[in-house]
């Protein structure tokens, strides 16, 4: 499933990953039997993801929601996992698709580099990394979740979750702390990419060298729209970003490489209208994967059997907005 990688190198760590939780609303089969078990069931998924409806809404997104849990149970039953709904179960499949889904922007052809580590180059992988519960400094090094909300922006997310930690990872010993970027400006400004209708990481990043920084977030603020571009006389941070490193596709060892200096920004095949993706609560992921690159996520730890990616969907989609996915999955 994961195909182009787009890596920074800055530090190592040596950690062991959190096991996977699991985030979602659980149900059972009790759950379905009856309109007024299954109303029940909505009710409390309501109160979980603080959704709220109009009641003439609420009726008939009703009956959606009622879709949505009989195929998590019966996809969840097969895989012997307990069924779960993430915070998207009241949608429906086009709206999902039309709100959430990211269009990716193929960039033109890129110089390749060596991940380098520090030392030799001759020290063994870590056995695991989860850049969640590494500290830098006095804070963490990972930004919270966001989400891209109803705009194709996975692209400006997996770029400012990648330059967010790793700008807190190079100034881990002045304890320089967590920045918070604009990926409203990547979407206004960046002119190689589409804003919600579609970018790429890489040309974020040309961007960000171009303009030798980004606004923060404070100071342009997201909107989850196409705007003009407002970044001239804007507070800037100062990222110093003179390079990034593209991985090659499919090179599992240097992206693992690559993943022990800091997140990576990686391009993954989810696939058109793919259910499980869609409805994916917490877990390790066992739905299908896509054949060319259609969402964009950041890799921020791997264990033995596993990786541990950032999406850009807010905690209410996956593991509190995080997915597992089998190291061997889609092979």
């Amino acid at each position: 499933m994961v195909k182009k990688l787009v890596a920074l190198g800055v530090a190592l760590a040596l950690l062991a990953l959190l096991e996977p939780a699991v985030a979602g609303v659980k149900f059972t089969d009790e759950d379905l039997k009856s309109e007024e078990s299954l109303w029940r069931l909505y009710e409390r998924w309501g109160a979980r993801y603080n959704v709220t409806r109009h009641p003439v809404d609420k009726l008939r997104r009703f009956a959606f929601f009622k879709d949505s849990a009989r195929h998590v149970h019966l996809h969840a039953t097969a895989a012997g996992q307990a069924p779960g709904l993430n915070g998207f179960a009241d949608l429906t499949n086009d709206e999902f698709n039309r709100y959430y889904k990211c269009n990716m922007l193929e960039a033109g052809a890129r110089r390749t580099l060596p991940v380098r580590r520090r030392g030799d180059g001759s020290l063994p992988l870590p056995i695991s990394i989860d850049w969640r519960i590494k500290s830098c400094g006095t804070g963490p090094c990972l930004s919270p979740v966001k989400s891209q909300g109803v705009c194709g922006s996975c692209w400006a997310f997996t770029a400012t979750g990648a330059m967010e930690s790793h700008y807190t990872i190079q100034g881990a010993k002045d304890n320089r702390g967590l920045v918070d970027l604009s990926e409203q400006e990547l979407v206004d400004c960046d002119t190689h990419s589409i804003g919600c209708k579609g970018g790429e990481v890489d040309y974020a990043f040309d961007y960000i060298i171009a303009k030798q920084g980004l606004a923060s977030l404070a100071s342009y603020p997201y909107t989850a729209t196409n705007g003009t571009c407002q970044a001239a006389g804007k507070p800037r941070v100062d990222l110093l970003l003179r390079v990034y490193e593209t991985v090659p596709a499919n090179d599992e060892f240097q992206m693992l490489q690559a993943v022990t200096y800091g997140p990576v920004g990686v391009s993954i095949a989810v696939g058109p209208n793919n259910l499980e993706f869609r409805y994916y609560d917490g877990g390790i992921y066992s739905g299908p994967c896509g054949v060319a690159n259609d969402h964009a996520i950041l890799l921020v730890g791997y264990e033995s059997n596993l990786y541990v990616l950032k999406n850009s969907y807010g905690e209410r989609w996956g593991d509190d907005g995080y997915m597992y996915l089998k190291r061997d999955h889609g092979k």
